[in-house]
C-alpha cells in the first residue's frame, strides 16, 4: 500500500490511542431483527456507566431503531465501508462493543484506534481485539447471545424483552399509510408480511399468503400486506392468490415508521423477518412460519405470538436455497395459520 490515499479514503493505518477518549460505542448489526434483538444489549451497556457517553454506529435502517429507542446519545449512520473508520475515530470513544461477529467489524474498530475493542473471537479477528471471549453455544435464544460478554466486563445483561417506543411523526405517517391503503376502518386489522430479507427459504409460499387473506376476510378482519422497498413483486404474487382486493403498504416506510404500522395491528402474520421483531416490539401479537431457522434462536420476544413450523429431516438448516421440496413450509396449510390466529387472539 502507498503513503498516499485516494483523496477522501482513510488511511489504514491504526490510529494512535491518545488522551482524551471517554464512553463507549456499540458497533451495531446490519439486519433489522438483529438491531431489534441488540436492544436490551444496549440498554444493559448504557445502565453500567449511565453518566459516559454512549454512542451507535449502525446502517439506515438500524440507526432508525436505535434513535427511537432512545438509550444512545449519539447514533452515526455507517457505510458498512472504510469509511467508517473515519466514523469510529470522531466519536473518540474508549471502548467499542462490537455485536457483528465479522472480521470487518474488527477491523475498523483497530484501525480507528480505539483503545479497548471488544467482541468474540469469531472469523479469525482475535488478534485485532484487546478483549475476547469464545462464542458461547447457539443453544438459547439471540436474546442471550452478548450475556457473556456483558459479565465478563461487570455488567449484569438486561434480560426484558426489546422494547420499541413509537415516536409521534411516526404514529401520523403509519396512520396516513393506513387511510391511503383503505384500512381505515373499524374492522380489527391483520397484516400479512411475506418478505424475509435472508432469503426465499424463509418465506411461507406467497399463495398461501393470498388464500390466508381471502379467509381472514371472511372472518371479518381488515388485511393488508406489509413490504419492504424491493418487495413489490412479492405483494403482488400475495395479492395474485386472493380473490378480493389486497392493498400492499410499507415499501415508503423506514422501520420505525413500518414499526408504527405493525403497532396499529390486532395480529401480523409474519416468516421469521425483521417485521416479526418489531411486531413483537411494539406488543403486537404475532403468527409467525419457521422453516430452515431455528425458532428457539429467534422467536418473537415481548409479545403473545404463535410458532408454526414443521420439523422435516433436514430443518433447521439455515440454507438459502433449498436442496429438497421446501416441506417445512409447504407442509403448513392456510388453515394451520387460521387456526393459529384464532387461538392467539382467543388467548389473549
Amino acid at each position: 500500500m502507498t503513503d498516499r490515499m485516494a483523496e477522501g479514503a482513510p488511511s489504514l493505518r491504526p490510529s494512535p490511542k491518545g488522551r482524551g477518549r471517554r464512553g463507549r460505542v456499540v458497533f451495531a448489526p446490519n439486519w433489522i431483527g438483529d438491531a431489534v434483538m441488540s436492544l436490551p444489549i444496549l440498554r444493559a451497556i448504557r445502565r453500567a456507566r449511565p453518566e459516559d457517553p454512549l454512542a451507535v454506529l449502525a446502517r439506515p435502517g438500524p440507526a432508525a431503531i436505535y434513535r427511537a429507542e432512545g438509550s444512545a446519545d449519539r447514533v452515526r449512520v455507517g457505510s458498512g465501508s472504510i469509511r467508517d473508520v473515519l466514523t469510529l475515530r470522531g466519536l473518540r470513544a474508549r471502548e467499542v462493543w462490537l455485536l457483528p461477529n465479522s472480521f470487518r467489524s474488527a477491523l475498523f474498530a483497530f484501525l480507528s484506534g480505539t483503545p479497548e475493542r471488544i467482541g468474540y473471537d469469531t472469523d479469525r479477528r482475535g488478534p485485532l481485539l484487546t478483549h475476547t471471549l469464545p462464542f458461547p453455544p447457539r443453544t438459547s435464544h439471540q436474546l442471550r447471545d452478548y450475556d457473556a460478554l456483558l459479565e465478563s466486563r461487570g455488567i449484569p445483561p438486561d434480560t426484558e424483552a426489546p422494547r420499541l417506543p413509537i415516536p409521534t411523526e411516526a404514529a401520523r405517517r403509519a396512520g396516513r399509510a393506513l387511510a391511503e391503503a383503505g384500512l381505515a376502518s373499524d374492522r380489527p386489522l391483520a397484516l400479512l408480511a411475506p418478505g424475509a430479507a435472508f432469503g426465499w427459504t424463509k418465506r411461507w409460499p406467497a399463495e398461501r399468503y393470498g388464500r390466508l387473506a381471502d379467509i381472514l376476510f371472511e372472518r371479518g378482519f381488515a388485511r393488508g400486506v406489509v413490504i419492504g422497498p424491493d418487495e413489490r413483486d412479492l405483494a403482488i404474487q400475495v395479492a395474485g392468490g386472493a380473490r378480493d382486493p389486497l392493498p400492499a403498504l410499507g415499501a415508503d416506510l423506514d422501520p420505525v415508521e413500518l414499526a408504527a404500522l405493525l403497532a396499529r395491528a390486532r395480529v401480523v402474520i409474519t416468516n421469521d423477518s425483521g417485521p416479526m421483531h418489531l411486531a413483537a416490539a411494539v406488543g403486537t401479537a404475532v403468527v409467525s412460519f419457521f422453516g430452515p431457522t431455528d425458532p428457539g434462536r429467534t422467536s418473537p420476544a415481548g409479545s403473545p405470538f404463535r410458532i408454526l413450523d414443521r420439523h422435516v429431516f433436514c430443518s433447521p438448516c439455515y440454507l438459502k436455497e433449498c436442496p429438497y421440496g421446501h416441506e417445512c413450509m409447504k407442509e403448513i396449510s392456510a388453515e394451520d395459520a387460521l387456526r393459529a390466529v384464532e387461538e392467539l387472539i382467543s388467548s389473549h
